[in-house]
């Protein structure tokens, strides 16, 4: 529980680095990354390939593979160069976000709810499922006749597999309802921070938001999941069932590639479900026309949404790494430091139980944090759309609707390539 508590104000203590060096966390990430493949490739021309004879076919490999590296390094430089801009709106949104998520702490309340209300559905699913799984014939057990086991009829299987969806849906509508609450106070805040509100109470008006307005929408886009999540399951039940007959190098590797396709389609429906109800809140759609909306707006930003990605996946690197290691290092010199008190045999084996659960609350912190950036991304395209009318957004965003003003009618110039 203490590890936990660090674990959640070293998270926090994080918010604070992001504002102020974030934008140096990246560029340095970036330049690192770049001089790692250059490097890479002249460590593997000059020192790795020399060590082979020229007759040899690993010479000539090692060679195309340093051309790769460097290949790979020029096209990463030239990205950089490219979307330059797309970047710097990238690392002014996370520290928009860390600035969102400091006024409004209270929404990590909101996924041990969602957890909590989660547990509970399963238990009371879990109840009716043994119910419905006692419905049948007992029969022995085709070669073990001294274990009984019971024979569906059709129509007991229909319920099952009725039932089954039934836990999908609701599952996926609870957790729905959390990202919806979540986007809606991003949006909120995002136009409301500099008002005479201060942006506060924009998580109870998200809730008021779903219970109100948006319910339908958010069962609709849980429904769309549900759907995929149980073909995935109906896929699995009857693959089981084929098992024991003979199968060919062919069709194992179609039924390996029909799972990772199923799999590949329920993750592009989530995140396309997570973006529609980010839409949802900001026009007031339903689901089906936010849906198309998210799909489009990425489409038409995908540098600026593939820059936030790759910011997104760099802070949550560095940020869960060190929480870990900070959390881990403290409770090791705690540990070290009074093991008279403690009386531990050795500190290791809880030094690593403390590294994998402060690294997995900072992937829930950090999740949380990646998706409002995602929710503030859109706020700010919106305000984009919008000319920028009013000053009342972040102040990391004052400088691009400035810049937008000052060139007058047009793109902005941090909206370009």
């Amino acid at each position: 529980m203490v590890g936990a508590l660090v674990s959640v104000v070293f998270g926090y203590l994080y918010l604070f680095v992001i504002r102020l060096i974030g934008g140096a966390i990246i560029w340095i990430s970036f330049v690192l990354i770049v001089l790692a493949l250059a490097g890479g490739g002249f460590y593997t021309y000059f020192y790795l390939r020399p060590t082979y004879d020229p007759s040899n076919p690993t010479y000539e490999y090692l060679a195309y593979g340093a051309y790769t590296l460097w290949g790979l390094s020029g096209l990463t430089m030239i990205l950089l160069c490219c979307c330059y801009n797309a970047v710097k709106l990238g690392i002014a949104v996370f520290k928009t976000t860390s600035q969102y998520v400091q006024a409004n702490m209270q929404i990590f309340f909101l996924p041990a709810w969602a957890t909590v209300v989660c547990v509970a559905w399963l238990c009371l699913w879990m109840g009716s499922a043994v119910f419905v799984f006692s419905v049948g014939t007992p029969m022995p057990r085709e070669g073990y006749e001294f274990i009984t086991e019971i024979k569906w009829s059709d129509e007991t299987r229909y319920i099952f597999f009725y039932h089954v969806f039934g836990l999908f849906w609701i599952n996926a509508f609870i957790i729905g309802c959390t990202e919806f609450i979540i986007g809606a106070s991003a949006c909120l805040w995002y136009f409301e921070c500099n008002t005479d509100s201060k942006g506060k109470g924009t998580v109870m008006r998200g809730f008021h938001w779903l219970w109100r307005y948006h319910m339908g929408s958010i069962a609709f886009g849980a429904f769309c999941i549900a759907i995929c999540q149980m073909i995935r399951f109906l896929f699995e039940y009857y693959r089981k069932k084929i098992q024991t007959v003979p199968q060919t190098k062919l069709v194992k590797a179609l039924i390996c590639l029909t799972r990772y396709l199923l799999w590949m389609m329920e993750k592009c429906v989530k995140y396309m479900t997570k973006n529609a109800y980010i839409q949802i809140a900001l026009t007031n759609n339903n689901f089906c026309q936010s849906a198309w909306n998210a799909f489009t707006l990425m489409l038409k930003h995908a540098h600026r949404f593939g820059a936030g990605n790759s910011i997104g996946f760099i802070y949550n690197l560095f940020g869960v790494s060190c929480i870990a290691a900070l959390t881990s290092g403290a409770g090791y010199l705690f540990m070290t430091s009074f093991n008279d008190m403690l009386k531990l045999s050795d500190p290791i084996p809880p030094t690593v139980v403390l590294a994998l659960v402060s690294a997995t609350i900072g992937c829930l912190f950090l999740s949380i944090f990646s998706y409002s950036s995602d929710a503030i991304l859109q706020s700010f395209l919106l305000d984009e759309e919008m000319r920028f009318q009013g000053g009342d957004r972040p102040e990391a965003m004052q400088e691009f609707a400035l810049a937008m003003k000052n060139r007058g009618k047009g793109c902005c110039e941090f909206s370009c390539i």
